[in-house]
């Protein structure tokens, strides 16, 4: 970069040359750029000369009678019969070297500005490789200590961010091991946030889940039990008491034969409600004239509504067409009537009703029981559900109503029920034409 600077001052100087601004010319340069210029002739006789120091001013040893040409009598440099013979013997327009001095290294420049004029220029480049060696130094140690500082810095940010990831993970692997109570605590930051909110909400949802299996186990086994102990209990009467006896033998038969209905009826809606859940088995649509598919269900409840006591009042809409699974559809519809018949009113009456809303149909059955309350109402569509009102013995185990549920929403049918405590219940469904 400096022997770059000094040949850039000699090109300017070199252009200034016979110009009328050629002596303050050189003296800006030699300020500006801090070097030394002799303008001589051959013979080393000094024309004019300047540095960034005494530029303008005789030097004090000087005589006085040379005092009126300050410019022309400073002292040459020592080096300078060395240069005049470098200069002399180069076979370029210029000569640069380096000389050692006390003071440090000197870079010297020369030239010929013509025939008889040569250009000298020398500058310390001492200083300028002493700042270097300094500036790079104290380079290494403020690159080194950024490096400590960004270090620690890391490290503690590091830290911070860890120590609410490994608390999550800690939580998630306790979460793993069916420990539903674990909360996961917020991170301080939005991701961590949302990654906890997440993990919260999964949690409680999976606690739900094993709270529900628990509960259907504990459902599933009560039900089973009961009717396994009756048919052992029969059984074991028929071989010790009535074997002989045919009335009792008969009775005790009948007996085993109920429960044993009760029995494969539960185990077949288990069956059934899970393949409905898994979405395992395609619904047989067919163009189904759901005005004879009630008739053919109100009739099979007749001979139970003589023997029970309760009368069916029926509004039936005719030739009401739906595109539906006629199987599944009868099984909704047999499954909300007997559920009506389990929580029949005083009055011993169901009505029934297929309405006709133009492009939908809409079926009703409406019991005057006790009703249900309302904080109830979202809770008759789980399985197992069975509300306190419940008036009769038949075969009821608990899963009629959400069998209900997964078939409607397999066919994307509204559904629902209105209620009220006192007044008795509705339940109604409406289907697409």
């Amino acid at each position: 970069m400096k022997i770059k600077g000094v040949m850039k001052v000699a090109s300017e100087i070199e252009s200034k040359y016979g110009q009328s601004d050629f002596e303050s010319a050189i003296d800006r340069l030699t300020f500006k750029n801090s070097v030394l210029v002799f303008i001589t002739d051959t013979e080393g006789n000094i024309k004019y000369v300047s540095d960034e120091h005494d530029s303008g001013k005789p030097p004090k040893d000087l005589p006085e009678e040379a005092i009126e040409q300050p410019k022309r009598n400073r002292p040459l440099p020592e080096n300078f019969n060395e240069f005049l013979q470098k200069l002399n013997a180069s076979t370029e327009d210029y000569i640069s070297y380096k000389v050692e001095e006390f003071k440090g290294p000197t870079l010297v420049y020369g030239s010929k500005l013509d025939n008889d004029t040569l250009l000298y220029i020398s500058t310390s480049i001492g200083p300028i490789n002493l700042t270097t060696n300094i500036l790079k130094t104290q380079l290494v140690y403020v690159t080194i200590t950024a490096l400590l500082l960004g270090l620690v810095v890391s490290f503690f940010i590091a830290k911070k961010v860890a120590k609410p990831i490994i608390k999550i993970t800690n939580s998630a692997e306790r979460l793993a091991k069916g420990d539903y109570h674990v909360q996961f605590e917020n991170g301080h930051y939005a991701e961590l946030d949302q990654l906890a909110a997440t993990l919260n909400y999964t949690t409680n949802e999976l606690s739900k889940v094993e709270k529900l299996r628990r509960e259907l186990i504990a459902n599933i086994s009560h039900d089973l039990r009961t009717p396994l102990t009756m048919i052992k209990a029969y059984a074991e009467m028929i071989r010790d008491i009535s074997g002989e006896k045919k009335e009792k033998r008969e009775a005790h038969l009948q007996v085993i034969i109920e429960e044993s209905n009760r029995l494969a009826s539960l185990v077949n809606n288990i069956l059934e409600l899970s393949i409905l859940q898994s979405n395992n088995e395609a619904l047989q649509i067919n163009n189904v004239n759901l005005s004879e598919t009630l008739k053919k269900i109100l009739l099979r409840f007749g001979a139970l509504s003589k023997f029970e006591g309760f009368e069916i009042k029926a509004n039936i809409d005719y030739d009401l067409y739906v595109l539906v699974d006629e199987q599944r559809m009868e099984r909704v519809i047999y499954n909300l009537m007997g559920n009506a018949i389990n929580y029949i009113g005083e009055d011993k009456e169901i009505k029934v009703n297929l309405i006709d809303l133009g492009s939908r149909v809409r079926f009703e059955v409406i019991d005057t029981g006790k009703g249900i309350p309302s904080e109830e109402l979202n809770l008759i569509w789980d399985r197992y559900y069975k509300a306190k009102t419940h008036k009769r013995s038949i075969i009821s185990n608990g899963l009629g109503l959400s069998i209900v549920k997964s078939i409607l929403e397999m066919h994307q049918a509204e559904f629902g029920i209105e209620s009220a405590v006192g007044k008795g219940s509705k339940f109604w469904f409406e289907l697409r034409k």
